[in-house]
């Protein structure tokens, strides 16, 4: 994944980026709740493209990652630098992804593997990631681990 091309878009990546940094390690919050901590209530899913382009290895000396290169044709006009600080400042390691689940507390769907690692990781952290009676896979009780901070202009009110 290339940098985001629009300054807008490399700020709404920073601030999902950083808002889900403050979560602490045992608990969740949905997608919509980082969507409405950084005043953009209407972008849940735009938290979770976010978060689903987190870069998933450390950069190496040649400027790539897990065989991706970092410029591409949508991209021209970013400097190669710019795009390595980006992705070493936030990575899949330093940005706690497995800790953003959907607002009925499940583990979002996409591939498997992905599926199994966030549950993994929550897992590791004291968090218990359950199937339920419904055939609802991956399940986290949100009452006893949500986090759910007010947005910073409720808490000046």
């Amino acid at each position: 994944m290339a940098k985001p091309r629009t300054d807008e878009a490399e700020a709404f990546y920073i601030a999902v980026y950083e808002t889900v940094q403050r979560i602490p390690p045992g608990r969740v919050t949905t997608y919509g709740h980082v969507a409405r901590l950084i005043d953009a209530p209407q972008n849940s899913r735009q938290v979770g493209s976010a978060l689903k382009y987190l870069h998933h290895a450390p950069l190496t000396n040649s400027g790539t990652a897990r065989g991706l290169n970092l410029e591409s044709d949508d991209n021209a006009d970013r400097d190669e630098s710019d795009s390595r600080d980006f992705f070493h400042q936030f990575n899949s390691e330093i940005v706690p992804w497995w800790r953003v689940i959907s607002a009925d507390g499940r583990i979002a769907f996409r591939a498997s593997r992905a599926m199994d690692e966030q549950g993994e990781r929550l897992q590791a952290e004291g968090v218990d990631v359950r199937n339920d009676a419904h055939s609802r896979p991956r399940v986290i009780n949100l009452h006893e681990y949500g986090w759910f901070p007010p947005p910073e202009e409720e808490l000046s009110d």
